[in-house]
């Protein structure tokens, strides 16, 4: 059964009043992750940058992601949680991987690790982080994958690998409990990079299949009307006019974009593709425009079959004690 992700809002100016920023932003991120818990969905995730640059002098940033999942493990009881993606190269690995453990103690198996290569080398220099070699930042992400196994031992959550070159693919082969593809790939470049990815396995794997995710952009209209107004009121929001030159008929053949009739079809063409999860992005990847996308993405989730909510842990689990 596919399940349901979001891509949780949490850079500066990224929700529905777009002012909301710093102290105001991380409290606002933490409140659509509780949210998102209550609507049903069956799991968030969090980037991993210390900011975006969405146009030129125009640099949006972001909570830490780790102390950001921190405090959402600490405050949710059902909801998964994880990184989409962790750069492994952009921390020393030993406080990458003491901050995971941390935040696994905290969401006990909850927790997903994702992790990428990355790719803004202006990022890696302001973390004080030589930006190798794509070679070396490939091996970086294995050594980071067996480096979590190794200290977290037989409770180290799954590790999902995120991208689409041939580089990662590969690693992904090799060492993923799961896989991400983003943003808005087609059925046919899906298809395409699928089939590189199962040919690079080795054959030797003896791990569970790897699970398979995409990352959609997605907008709900209650009807065509509603739909044409909310793409309307997209563009204005939308930061760095990065919508201007696109029209209404070709943004909405993107993601998860339609009526709930639209949707659910979309999503079951996604399952039969053989898609695990859905990560869905409300207007824009880790941001969100408006308010009712998530409590409309819910219902287009339950109406398609889509598992929304994840196994909630007991007081024992989460806490070691009755």
């Amino acid at each position: 059964m596919i399940t349901i992700g979001l891509a949780l809002p949490h850079y500066d100016g990224f929700f529905p009043n777009p002012s909301v920023t710093g102290a105001h932003r991380t409290r606002r991120a933490l409140a659509y992750a509780q949210k998102a818990e209550q609507a049903g969905l069956h799991q968030l995730w969090v980037s991993d940058h210390l900011w975006l640059d969405v146009a030129p002098q125009d640099r949006r940033r972001s909570p830490d992601c780790w102390t950001l999942l921190a405090a959402i493990a600490a405050t949710t009881r059902h909801i998964r949680l994880g990184s989409l993606v962790t750069p492994a190269s952009l921390r020393e690995p030993a406080l990458l991987v003491h901050q995971i453990a941390t935040v696994a103690d905290l969401a006990g198996e909850r927790l997903d690790i994702g992790l990428g290569a990355g790719w803004n080398a202006a990022e890696f220099a302001a973390a004080g982080r030589r930006f190798s070699a794509a070679a070396d930042r490939l091996a970086d992400v294995e050594r980071t994958a067996a480096l979590i196994r190794t200290e977290l031992g037989p409770m180290a959550p799954p590790v999902w690998v995120g991208g689409k070159r041939s580089g990662i693919l590969s690693v992904a082969a090799r060492i993923a409990d799961g896989w991400n593809l983003a943003w808005d790939p087609t059925p046919a470049g899906y298809w395409q990079r699928l089939a590189r990815l199962n040919a690079a396995q080795p054959s030797a794997r003896e791990a569970a299949p790897i699970l398979r995710s995409v990352g959609l952009t997605t907008v709900i209209g209650t009807d065509e009307d509603d739909l044409h107004q909310r793409w309307t009121r997209l563009r204005r929001w939308v930061p760095g006019g990065h919508l201007d030159g696109l029209s209404f008929d070709a943004w909405r053949k993107r993601g998860l974009i339609g009526t709930p009739d639209e949707v659910h079809s979309r999503l079951t063409a996604w399952e039969s593709l053989g898609v695990d999860h859905v990560v869905c992005a409300l207007g824009m990847p880790f941001g969100l425009f408006d308010d009712e996308q998530i409590d409309l993405l819910t219902s287009a989730a339950r109406r398609a079959g889509a598992a929304t909510t994840a196994k909630p842990l007991t007081q024992e689990e989460r806490y070691g004690t009755a």
